[in-house]
């Protein structure tokens, strides 16, 4: 049995174990009027700028007619034959006009997704002028395991502009972010918590740092005594930034931010003209980066010097096509994993003097294998997402068998395109959060087995609109959906269950009632 309850609640979307993606499709159309709903309001933006955008409020209620339907009655004040049938057309009406969408299920004429508030404990959403392919969170002093509405998170990201010289490093202070406010509720069902809090808008500081080039990635060293970020520029170079001064004048108005700090501290020359997009920081601020001609590059940081780092010229060679992603092993510090284009994953060991991996899984998957992710709680589990939109997760207990093949411990075929970003929950070992350019992010808990009496009944409920059964795996908790292209997710270091995730059309900021 999961750790999870695996039951059929017939007043709940939740199935066998899985919430079902919390959006419903409703008709275009209402009574031959377009369905009304209010415009978003854009948030304050307390430093004026304009250029990258703001909070958008687009979840406000719908305002909707009410149609009273009067029954007709004979002389003798008794109703009419037929109406009970004809009442029940309409319920079967209003049934069509808002229904539960099921993944698999196809969008009528006229028919849109809209969220339910339900499903989620907070939901925001911000434009940028500017897509962002890559953002990091930045920690904080506020405290972990922060559980109290409103919250404040740092982040920090770079822009893909349309010319070179308007690129930017922002990094952003997002506050006032309220509960996502659920009005369907009665008043007798409402909390404290619902009662006292306020439908605000959230409030969105930025500082920025021009950027020579457009920004492929962005990484910060995890620290909030010394916060560093890197960038992958697509010039090439990797640029180190120091943001302290940035994130103090977050906190004192008014503040004057010296140009020195408007420039990068260190810039990685190691890998030429050659860009790329792998990039991981160790805790002791190690910098790794892999290039699109298949090298990885060290750069260490040097304490007590002034040239504060040393990049390394010699390269970790091994990938024979673009190197996508890398991350550090949570538990051997000189250990580090990396996957590429040519459908690999490596680990490697930075104390090896030829510079060549020490285990390797070609044909990890049949296509590029763009993002991988290291569980931090069960450290044996790795995870990687592929071109081809399948994911899989591998146990490093058992990385390969006998006859030297590895297997993956698990296999999801679910995104109908390339995976796009992937990692496991801080606070939960066996929660895993997929995004997709299918425009999905889901959620998944692989602790979830179901027996067979609990299969036949998820198979049972898992039913589309147009009564064809639709295959949708017991570990799949969520799906989280709205958003143009997704490129990259983080769950936040220091909040439990709280996500972010950046596309073409903008952030998200959410926290769901699935984790």
């Amino acid at each position: 049995m999961s750790k999870r309850q695996n039951t059929v609640d017939s007043s709940s979307s939740t199935v066998a174990g899985v919430e079902q993606p919390k959006y419903v499709a409703v008709t275009g159309e209402s009574n031959g009027k377009q369905a009304a709903r209010r415009t978003g309001k854009t948030a304050m933006d307390v430093d004026g700028d304009a250029e990258m955008g703001g909070f958008e409020d687009a979840y406000e209620d719908e305002i909707e007619e009410e149609e009273v339907v009067e029954r007709e009655e004979d002389s003798d004040g008794v109703e009419m034959e037929g109406e009970e049938e004809e009442d029940e057309d309409e319920e079967v009406v209003a049934e069509k006009k808002h229904r539960v969408y099921l993944p698999g299920d196809i969008l009528g004429e006229g028919e849109t997704l809209q969220v339910d508030n339900t499903a989620y404990h907070m939901l925001h959403s911000m434009s940028v002028q500017w897509p962002c392919l890559s953002f990091d969170f930045v920690a904080d002093n506020l405290g972990t395991g922060r559980t109290a509405f409103p919250h404040t998170m740092y982040a920090i990201a770079g822009t893909q502009a349309d010319q070179a010289y308007r690129n930017q490093v922002v990094l952003m202070k997002w506050s006032q972010l309220h509960r996502t406010i659920n009005d369907d509720k009665d008043d007798d069902d409402k909390g404290d918590d619902d009662i006292n809090d306020l439908d605000e808008d959230p409030i969105l500081e930025t500082k920025t740092m021009r950027h020579q080039g457009g920004v492929n990635r962005i990484r910060v060293l995890q620290s909030a005594k010394s916060p560093l970020a890197a960038t992958w520029a697509d010039t090439g170079k990797v640029h180190i930034w120091d943001i302290q001064r940035h994130l103090d004048a977050f906190e004192t108005p008014g503040t004057q931010i010296p140009q020195s700090a408007m420039q990068p501290l260190f810039t990685v020359a190691s890998h030429g003209s050659t860009e790329g997009y792998a990039m991981d920081w160790s805790l002791d601020g190690r910098l790794l980066t892999g290039d699109c001609g298949g090298n990885i590059y060290l750069t260490t940081r040097r304490n007590n010097s002034g040239a504060s780092f040393v990049a390394d010229r010699s390269a970790f060679r091994g990938h024979t096509s673009s190197v996508e992603d890398i991350q550090w092993s949570p538990e051997e510090a000189s250990v580090f994993a990396s996957c590429s284009a040519d459908q690999s994953i490596k680990i490697w060991d930075v104390r090896t003097k030829s510079r060549r991996f020490a285990l390797d899984v070609p044909g990890a998957h049949d296509s590029d294998v763009n993002v991988i992710s290291w569980n931090r709680r069960s450290r044996y589990l790795l995870a990687s997402g592929s071109d081809n939109g399948d994911f899989k997760v591998w146990d490093m207990r058992k990385w390969s068998d006998s006859n030297g093949r590895s297997t993956p411990a698990a296999c999801f075929a679910w995104h109908k395109k390339a995976v796009t970003s992937i990692e496991w929950c801080p606070t939960d070992e066996s929660v895993l959060a997929v995004s997709g350019a299918d425009d999905q992010l889901t959620l998944w808990d692989l602790a979830v087995e179901l027996d067979a009496e609990e299969e036949a009944r998820h198979r049972d409920a898992m039913v589309g609109s147009d009564g064809a059964k639709r295959d949708v795996p017991a570990q799949l908790l969520f799906i989280h959906q709205g958003q143009n292209v997704i490129k990259e997710l983080h769950w936040h270091p220091q909040i439990p269950g709280m996500l972010a995730s950046t596309a073409l059309s903008g952030f998200n900021m959410f926290k769901t009632i699935s984790v």
